[in-house]
């Protein structure tokens, strides 16, 4: 009789790291601890939740984005391997001219190494004029034709509102802004 036991293991990243650090312990400012929950990890999975606590946030630490409306989240994964994976929730808002929604926010979530969210910054695109039509900026589809490669990663160095896209192999990148 054989037995087989085979076991997966799921690591934050490009699974081709080890994951070592800390959970990401977010740094709350009053608004955000006098409404609460903000300092707990999150399933990175749910949008739903993401989404309505990115708009939460906002609302609570930057007047420029009360009212704006949450956007699907988009995973950026870090290049080095002891900063953790973001989540980026876009904040859209109707466009002055009553055109298309323009991404006027960002919030970003890191993850931990069993994949949990935590809250960790909110970026008000309208306080320096940085609106955009979408996030990231600059679609997969551009950069995959810039880049050569047919699915380009969406990573950043040191701030997940400014990230790039990379050939996976070669490493080359293009702006994502």
């Amino acid at each position: 009789m054989a037995v087989l036991i085979v076991t997966f293991t799921h690591l934050a990243g490009d699974n081709s790291r080890s994951c070592d650090r800390d959970a990401p312990i977010p740094s709350l400012n009053a608004q955000l601890r006098a409404l609460g929950g903000f300092d707990q990890p999150y399933d990175a999975s749910d949008a739903q939740v993401l989404e309505s606590l990115a708009a939460q946030a906002a609302s609570a630490t930057a007047t420029g984005l009360i009212g704006a409306a949450p956007a699907d989240p988009v995973a950026v994964s870090s290049v080095a391997a002891d900063q953790p994976d973001a989540i980026v929730v876009p904040l859209q808002a109707a466009a002055p001219d009553a055109g298309a929604p323009r991404v006027s926010g960002l919030v970003s979530f890191l993850r931990d190494c069993a994949g949990r969210a935590y809250y960790s910054a909110v970026d008000d695109l309208t306080a320096h004029g940085a609106v955009s039509s979408r996030f990231p900026a600059v679609s997969e589809a551009v950069a995959a034709g810039r880049l050569g490669v047919a699915t380009p990663q969406l990573v950043y160095t040191s701030d997940p509102f400014r990230p790039s896209w990379r050939d996976p192999r070669s490493g080359l990148t293009t702006p994502a802004e």
